[in-house]
């Protein structure tokens, strides 16, 4: 390890603080926006994943805030001036501001998702509005898929053909419809060997 690396490092702590914090959000607001909510193929859909992200996010920050106050409780608690004291003094420092930080960024997108349910949301679906969509949402949802599947690969996956079939977009194919399939097959594949 370079020693002399190391201290350079450490001795730009302020410039390093601010640039941590300034990338303090897991996912941007374009991101939340776009490929968390947005995603979603109906807007009740999409109402659900908001409020369903912004609680995590609220969940976190309000367990986030009490672990901070007993962190700074057990800083408070170490009174000696020992080595060792101020050693467990300084981790625990260490720890509080790596709270703080993560806090910061859980902040920032809980803010972001707020404004989003506030504002882009005119309606506020209630629970058996957002049941009431499901029918909807997965037929929409598979439907895409499947669409997705053609342009990706030429056919539609077995799983979405499935979900298809569940969701009744998808005729079960018949066991004689299937059975004559394999006749024909064989029978043709007989009139050629004939010919040979």
């Amino acid at each position: 390890m370079n020693d002399n690396s190391i201290i350079e490092i450490l001795s730009n702590k302020e410039e390093l603080e601010k640039a941590f914090e300034s990338i303090q959000m897991p996912r941007s607001a374009y991101a939340l926006k776009r490929f968390i909510i947005m995603q979603h193929d109906t807007r009740e859909k999409q109402y659900e994943q908001c409020v369903l992200e912004m609680q995590i996010a609220y969940d976190a920050i309000t367990t986030a805030m009490i672990k901070r106050e007993i962190k700074i409780e057990e800083i408070n608690e170490i009174k000696g001036e020992d080595k060792k004291s101020q050693l467990k003094r300084a981790l625990k420092i260490a720890e509080l501001h790596q709270m703080e930080r993560a806090m910061l960024g859980t902040t920032r997108e809980l803010i972001c998702l707020y404004n989003i349910w506030k504002n882009e949301f005119e309606h506020h679906y209630s629970f058996e509005e957002l049941q009431n969509a499901q029918e909807e949402y997965w037929k929409k949802r598979i439907t895409r898929q499947a669409n997705q599947d053609i342009a990706a690969l030429g056919r539609v996956s077995q799983g979405n053909l499935d979900a298809l079939r569940q969701l009744e977009l998808y005729p079960e194919l018949h066991q004689d419809y299937l059975a004559d399939i394999i006749g024909k097959d064989e029978g043709n594949a007989l009139v050629d060997n004939g010919g040979e």
